[in-house]
């Protein structure tokens, strides 16, 4: 019995650090700005604000690989894509995390459309998987994520995202449950090259972060990112290079005590 419930809290650990993990590695844009993302327009905002989908200019697809603290058990590699339409925005998301021990799989579909001349909104739905252990093997948890985005003037930009506002229940074992977080961002564009960021994050399980970044476009084909944050205490700093219509985004956090988590991610759109 005792060796059973220390497997279960073993267990229970790992998948809750999992899910942690998969809302942290929502893409590079976001690990380059220290987690703040609500404001963010591109292909990987079906993981963090799906309201802001509609903003994207085209059919877009992406992948990123994720390595907290640079551990490999840990890592997570994501796959997105966005379809625009006359209507809206599609967005799917793949996302993996863990090793051939423990692994928590996420499939997602979102939809984004315009609710005014500068408002947008969205929805979507997830699938979760997880396959830890005999305590949780082959268990299957459904979410739910909306997002809005609104543009107050041509140099105020807002996000809201609530990732899991219906508190989806993994298992009734110390109440466990999806991360709930919702989170605030404003940005002010000084020009087409210059932005900043700050906003406000709040996981139901944790205290309350902050989190400012800046966004900086040097040349046509280059711009970097920095951000820092609080609980945990972290900076944080990205690149972006477009290629045609190929981008190459790198990015890295950098925690206090935990060192570094890498983040790298690949673009292409369609048009």
């Amino acid at each position: 019995m005792k060796l059973s419930s220390v497997t279960l809290f073993i267990s229970c650990f790992i998948v809750q650090f999992g899910f942690c993990q998969l809302t942290e590695s929502t893409g590079p844009n976001s690990t380059a700005m220290a987690g703040l993302n609500a404001n963010n327009i591109d292909v990987w905002a079906i993981n963090y604000n799906v309201g802001q989908l509609e903003n994207i200019e085209g059919n877009t697809i992406g992948i990123s690989f994720y390595q907290p603290f640079l551990l490999n058990d840990f890592s997570t590699a994501n796959l997105v894509a966005a379809i625009k339409t006359s209507k809206g925005v599609f967005g799917l998301n793949y996302a993996n995390y863990g090793n051939e021990f423990y692994q928590i799989n996420t499939t997602g579909i979102g939809y984004s459309m315009k609710l005014g001349e500068n408002l947008s909104g969205g929805v979507k739905l997830n699938y979760h998987h997880i396959n830890a252990g005999d305590f949780y093997n082959n268990k299957s948890i459904v979410s739910t994520d909306f997002g809005l985005a609104a543009n107050l003037t041509n140099e105020l930009h807002i996000g809201l995202s609530v990732l899991n506002p219906t508190f989806s229940k993994v298992d009734d074992y110390a109440n466990e449950r999806v991360p709930t977080i919702m989170q605030f961002a404003a940005g002010y564009h000084f020009s087409d090259d210059l932005v900043l960021q700050a906003g406000v994050k709040k996981d139901m399980s944790y205290p309350l972060s902050f989190m400012t970044g800046i966004q900086y476009q040097p040349t046509e084909k280059v711009s970097i990112r920095g951000g820092i944050g609080t609980n945990p205490s972290l900076a944080s700093l990205g690149i972006n290079v477009q290629l045609k219509k190929l981008r190459l985004v790198f990015a890295t956090q950098i925690h206090q005590i935990l060192g570094w988590s890498p983040d790298f991610g690949i673009v292409y759109q369609f048009k």
